[in-house]
């Protein structure tokens, strides 16, 4: 129905603009004279200014079409050949969803729409009351029983299953000296954390230091000593090379 109206409104808006155009070609060849065409007491500027706010109203028309959600569906293709197609309208549809709804305590769909997705997929949006303490558990209890009555009856299969909670009844009662307990324990965990970061990082900072120093002081110690012993090797292997060069021989 939003197609069709979108569709008469289009043709309106071009004949319009055309009744404009030829109006303002008539008046620049002197046709209608200046007088006749900016006279608002006259039958032709009654009729610019209807025609006006006729045109401001389908192109606002127009837009919110365009640039609204997207059209909720009517029917649905099941499977089509070269000799046939096979549709199930959005009746069939509401059917389904109220069926396993019925089977599902405390929730009552209360509207049923259908839209594509940008990838052209199937899209279904459940607006339901719930009358539960287990919200969760109740809707994906509703989304698995819709899910295997269309995929076991039509053959469907939605891209998204999408629930809007309209109205909530819940029988749940929380247990407020639970909630105390547990806020007391919250509190006293705060107040743990923020004596830990109030205490400074750099309390121990020049003992750290100070280990730091004495470290690097010992492997330098360690490196001297070991180049000692290095050159210590080194002197004592040439004096006795030197001294077996010196041997007389026999």
């Amino acid at each position: 129905m939003k197609k069709i109206a979108e569709k008469v409104a289009i043709v309106a808006q071009i004949s319009i603009a055309l009744i404009f155009a030829i109006t303002t070609l008539l008046y620049m060849f002197n046709v209608i004279p200046e007088n006749v065409a900016f006279s608002n007491n006259g039958v032709l500027g009654v009729l610019i200014w209807v025609l006006a706010i006729i045109f401001l109203v389908l192109s606002g028309f127009i837009v919110y079409v365009n640039f609204s959600e997207k059209e909720t569906l009517r029917q649905i293709l099941l499977h089509c050949d070269s000799e046939s197609a096979t549709h199930a309208n959005s009746k069939v549809i509401r059917n389904i969803v109220r069926s396993c709804a019925k089977k599902v305590e405390g929730i009552r769909v209360k509207k049923v729409q259908l839209r594509l997705d940008e990838k052209n997929g199937l899209v279904v949006t459940l607006k339901v009351n719930v009358a539960t303490h287990n919200v969760s558990e109740s809707i994906d209890i509703l989304r698995c029983l819709v899910a295997d009555a269309f995929k076991n009856t039509l053959g469907l299969t939605f891209n998204s299953i999408n629930f809007v909670i309209r109205k909530l009844k819940s029988r749940y009662r929380p247990d407020v000296d639970k909630a105390e307990k547990l806020a007391k324990t919250l509190t006293q965990q705060r107040e743990l954390s923020a004596d830990i970061y109030e205490q400074p990082f750099t309390d121990n900072c020049e003992e750290c230091a100070k280990a730091d120093e004495d470290a690097e002081s010992n492997a330098e110690k360690e490196d001297v000593e070991a180049v000692k012993e290095i050159r210590e090797q080194l002197h004592d292997n040439g004096q006795s090379s030197n001294n077996e060069q010196n041997e007389p021989e026999d």
